[in-house]
C-alpha cells in the first residue's frame, strides 16, 4: 500500500510539473546568449557585457505576482553592492515593454528589464512553461487573467523565477532554480559568495 501511495504521489507531482524542464541549466553549463532591450531602450547583449561583467539573470513573472514584487524590490535594494562587485543585472520576463516600463516606474527599479520577444530567453535557459491547469493547479483562474492582461496578447507563458549569475568566461557559477514559484534567490548571499 505504502509503495502504491509512493507512486501515486511521484506521478501527481510529475504531472503537476510535466512541462517545466527539470533539465534546467546547472552550474559550470555555458549561459545562452542574451538579446534584447531594456525598459529605458538600452540594448541588452550579453556578449558585450561580459567583456567588462559578470551578468546576474534573474527571469520574473510581471508585477502581478506579490512574490514577484518582494523578490525585485529585494534585488533594487542590493542593487549597488551587485555593482560595486562587478555584476549587470538583468531581469528578463514575458510583460509586454509597457508593463516593463510602468514596474520600473512603480518599484523605482534602475536595472534592465528586458521583454523576452517570442519567450526566447526562457526557451534558452529552459525555465518557460504554459501556464495551463496542469502547470499551474493552484490560481489557475487567477494566474490566466494576469497574464492575458500582462503579457502581449496570445503569449501564456511564464518563466519559473530562477537566477542566474554567468562569470566572465560565459559560464554559469551560480542557479537557483525552483518551480515552486515561492522559493526565490537571495541576493545578500549571491553576493557573499563573489
Amino acid at each position: 500500500m505504502k509503495q502504491i501511495l509512493f507512486l501515486f504521489f511521484l506521478f501527481s507531482a510529475y504531472n503537476m510539473t510535466s512541462q517545466i524542464n527539470i533539465e534546467h541549466l546547472e552550474v559550470g553549463d555555458k549561459a545562452p546568449k542574451i538579446t534584447g532591450v531594456d525598459q529605458n531602450g538600452l540594448i541588452i547583449n550579453s556578449t558585450e557585457i561580459l567583456k567588462s561583467n559578470k551578468i546576474l539573470v534573474v527571469f520574473y513573472r510581471g508585477n502581478w505576482c506579490p512574490h514577484c514584487k518582494k523578490h525585485i524590490g529585494s534585488l533594487q535594494n542590493h542593487l549597488d553592492e551587485f555593482i560595486k562587485k562587478g555584476v549587470y543585472v538583468v531581469v528578463v520576463t514575458p510583460e509586454s515593454v509597457d508593463r516593463t516600463k510602468e514596474t520600473t516606474k512603480k518599484w523605482s527599479t534602475s536595472f534592465s528589464i528586458i521583454h523576452d520577444v517570442d519567450n526566447k530567453i526562457m526557451m534558452d535557459y529552459k525555465v518557460a512553461f504554459e501556464v495551463n491547469k496542469e502547470n499551474v493547479p493552484n490560481y489557475y483562474g487567477f494566474v490566466t487573467n494576469k497574464v492575458a492582461e500582462y503579457n502581449v496578447a496570445n503569449n501564456n507563458v511564464l518563466p519559473v523565477p530562477a537566477t542566474y549569475l554567468i562569470g566572465q568566461d560565459g559560464k554559469i557559477i551560480y542557479v537557483q532554480y525552483d518551480p515552486n514559484y515561492k522559493n526565490r534567490s537571495d541576493f545578500s548571499e549571491i553576493l557573499k559568495s563573489l
